[in-house]
């Protein structure tokens, strides 16, 4: 494991551990919750696009604002009995280690955008990347929407301009 992402790890501990979630209150931590819920859902494309690191102030909070808010939601939770709902929190919050400053994420993007050979692999990688989030489908009005294959291929071959 790299040390950049056992020092990510340790600072995330550090936040934790920290009085932040008694800070917040309970709606607040519930409406923060639910942002970053959206937040991930759409986000998914941003590991991808900046291989790793990616910049601190795309997210919705800054991070220790989500720690507090998921730890507080999953003690409450927690003390609700739903086990299930505190597993899914506390999984998040690993996602949170591919977030860096901002100077150095974006430092490292740069160098592989001018990297030839990385490109070559990315450009592909991110055709496909969009592909599979089509074919997967997106949630609209609390439903699971999506364009099957058939038919993204159906509309592909009567388009009169192909890439």
């Amino acid at each position: 494991m790299s040390n950049k992402i056992i020092k990510s790890a340790e600072d995330l501990d550090k936040i934790s551990a920290s009085n932040i979630s008694e800070l917040i209150t309970i709606e607040e931590a519930d409406k923060i919750v639910s942002v970053w819920g959206l937040f991930l859902e759409h986000a998914g494309f941003m590991s991808y696009l900046f291989s790793g690191d990616i910049p601190e102030s795309v997210l919705p909070y800054p991070k220790y604002l989500l720690v507090g808010a998921i730890n507080k939601m999953a003690k409450y939770y927690h003390q609700q009995g739903h086990d299930k709902m505190v597993e899914n929190l506390e999984s998040t919050l690993i996602g949170l280690v591919s977030y860096a400053n901002d100077k150095e994420a974006i430092k490292q993007a740069s160098e592989n955008f001018n990297n030839k050979e990385w490109l070559e692999h990315f450009v592909p990688g991110l055709n496909e990347l969009q592909r599979d989030r089509m074919e997967n489908g997106f949630v609209v009005d609390g439903k699971l929407w999506k364009l099957s294959k058939s038919r993204i291929e159906e509309i592909e071959n009567s388009l009169e301009i192909k890439e």
